[in-house]
This record gives C-alpha cells, structure tokens and sequence, in this order.
C-alpha cells in the first residue's frame, strides 16, 4: 500500500449530514460536510482516549468526538474541551491530522499523504469528456474486492491474455497468441494498445448479440493505467462503430482488501432499458477475475520477479511492478506487516501536510513505512 496518493475514500452521495467512516491503506479516516456544505476528511481516532470520531456528530463545522466530546475543526485542531470549560486555553497538540479533499466525478478523493500541494500529481481527469456527453451513455458502480492484494488485482486488470480463458462472455480461445506491441510508459503508469480475435458469436448474449457482426474476426483493446489512485482507462472497440470504454480507481483499504469506483461508457444501446444488462454483463466479468484473484500464490506479489515465469506478454504488469517498485524506494510503502503487528498497542495515522511544515508535538504516530533505498545506504554507513 502506498501513501503519498490520490485515493477515492467514497462516492458524494455517501457523506451528507453524518460524519462518514472510511478505511484506505490500513488506516480509518472519517469525512463530514459543515453547514456549506464543504467537505473535510480527518484521522477518525480522537488524540485524547482513541474514540472514534465517526459515531460523532457535526457541530458548528466541527466534529465533535462521542467519547468525551472534544471537537475538532476541519485543520484537525481541537477547539472545545467540555471538560475544562470554555476559559482554557487548548494545547496546540490537541490536534489530530487533516487531508486534502476534493470533490470531481460524484466521487470523494482524498490525498493520503504529506507532500506540499505544489507537488502532489493531478487527479486523473481521462473519463470526464464521456459525463454528460449525448454521444455516450455512462454507468457507475462499485465493488469491494475481499481476500484480494491490491497489487495483484492491478495486474490482472493489465493482463491482456488473460481474458482468453477466464471471461466466457468476451474471451476467446480461438486465437489465444498475444500480439506482441510496444508498451507506451507514462510519468505514472503505461499505455497499450492490442488487437485480439474476436469471442464467437455464440458467446454473446442479449441486444449486444443482434448488434455485432456474425463475422466480426478481431477486437481491438487499449488499455491506460495510473499508480494515481490505481487509476486505468479500458477502451474496448468491438467494431469501428461500437465502443465500450471502462474507467476505474481503485482504493486499497488494507492488504486484502480493495474498493473499486468505476464508470462504464458506451456508444451504442444507449437507451436507459439496457443499463442493467451491460452492467450485469459487467459483474460478471469482475467476479470472474475475483475468483481468480482470491486464489493466486502468493497473495502478495512476490518478492521478486525471479520467483515466477514471466514473458513477453506480461509487459504491461512488469511496468506496474516497476512502478511499483519506484515508489517504494521513495519510501512511500506502508509496512502492512508491522501495521498489523503493532496496530494493538499504537494508534497509527498517515501522515498529513500539516506534519510536513510542523513534524513535533503529535499524539499518533505515523504509519511505518518499508525504509527506502536512500535510508538502507545511509544506514548501512
């Protein structure tokens, strides 16, 4: 799991006039409204006796913690203790951790990190041009992903061979050979593009069957991927004419555990009647991939890449295990082990910006982090 990241910690219409609990990258964060409606997302542990401040209310753009009633404002910084009465003046280390938060797409992102905002990434913006666009009918949906490493979920949705023999409905084993092509590498992530045969006819079901050509022979697919948010774009050109594109971000919510946000475009059966088959058809294909994902060897990517089989084919997840790989020597890798361990006795917290500019006089301690390559070496001397 990485920090330092955009993640999408819930959709808008989940946080409305109660605080609202999430969990991402083995940590609980808490998300309220104020009066005007604006958003904030806080550590959810109180500094004062670790109640959780989600099972709080919001008061006066505060929220107030339901153990002892301590409120904290969207900075994080407490401003009422009840009991020392309203004539004190509240230590500074009253506070807990505050994060940057917006509001794009009907989706909440939250940065869950302490980089200085001129160096955070942008927000992966590849599907806004389908909103609201009369040339697409757009979907959403959501899936958590239980018993599933998020590194290994994000391989497989870069694996362009796989669909071969996992997915009935759009695999095809009739010409199964991966066409070899250039990967495109990204500052974030890679792009490519690849031409496979088409699934028999047969295979298709419902208004899409009666749309598509008997002889249809190939279909071309481009696929784009971010590390920002676990962000990919799916393009899926089942003809010159009919077009399906998949976009979705993907939030670890600890090291078996993955929430998917996602949007599904298409350019034909654009009616609203036929909603529900294409995403029926669409959930399917995740439990598919779920099945297989669950049950990979180790749960984890392994620990080198020597430790499996790789080939030409699996370009695309060779890129990701070396972006991946990249931001762990940043020292950006939450210890999910000692996390886990340690986590009995210690509230842990991502750290926010504001520890950036003020790292002294917080109550939590930070997540652990697997130590760079940086601060191996200077150890070592």
């Amino acid at each position: 799991m990485l920090i330092n990241n955009w993640y999408v910690a819930a959709t808008s219409d989940e946080v409305t006039d109660k605080p609202h609990r999430t969990r991402m990258v083995g940590v609980d964060f808490v998300l309220f409204r104020d009066e005007s409606e604006t958003l904030y997302c806080l550590s959810d542990v109180c500094c004062h006796r670790g109640g959780a401040l989600h099972r709080g209310e919001v008061v006066g753009g505060c929220i107030a913690c339901p153990y002892h009633g301590w409120e904290f404002n969207g900075e994080g910084q407490c401003v009422k203790i009840p009991a020392m009465g309203d004539d004190i003046s509240i230590p500074k280390r009253a506070r807990i951790d505050s994060y940057p938060i917006e509001e794009r797409m009907g989706l909440i992102w939250v940065f869950v990190g302490d980089q200085a905002e001129a160096d955070r990434p942008e927000i992966p913006d590849w599907f806004q041009p389908y909103l609201d666009n009369p040339e697409w009918r757009v979907s959403r949906y959501n899936y958590e992903w239980t018993d599933c490493n998020w590194e290994r979920l994000c391989e497989n949705s870069l694996d362009t061979s796989h669909p071969s023999f996992v997915h009935k409905r759009f695999g095809s084993r009739i010409s199964p050979k991966a066409t070899i092509v250039p990967i495109e590498h990204t500052e974030h992530g890679a792009k490519v593009t690849r031409e496979r045969a088409a699934p028999a006819a047969s295979q298709k079901r419902g208004a899409i069957a009666d749309l598509l050509p008997k002889d249809r022979k190939t279909t071309r697919v481009s696929v784009e991927w971010s590390m920002i948010a676990n962000a990919e774009m799916l393009f899926q050109e089942m003809t010159t004419e009919i077009t399906q594109v998949l976009f979705s971000v993907r939030t670890p919510v600890d090291d078996t555990t993955v929430r998917s946000y996602g949007f599904q475009a298409r350019n034909f059966l654009k009616e609203p009647e036929h909603d529900a088959d294409r995403i029926e058809g669409l959930f399917e294909a995740v439990k598919e991939d779920h099945d297989i994902v669950r049950l990979l060897k180790p749960k984890h990517t392994v620990t080198s890449n020597a430790r499996e089989m790789l080939i030409e084919s699996d370009g695309m997840e060779l890129a990701f295990r070396n972006k991946v790989a990249e931001w762990r020597n940043l020292g950006r890798y939450v210890d999910g082990d000692a996390l886990e361990r340690d986590g009995k006795r210690e509230v842990f917290v991502v750290p926010s910006p504001a520890r950036a500019v003020d790292p002294k006089g917080w109550v939590h301690q930070t997540v652990p982090l697997i130590a760079s390559n940086a601060a191996v070496a200077e150890a070592a001397e």
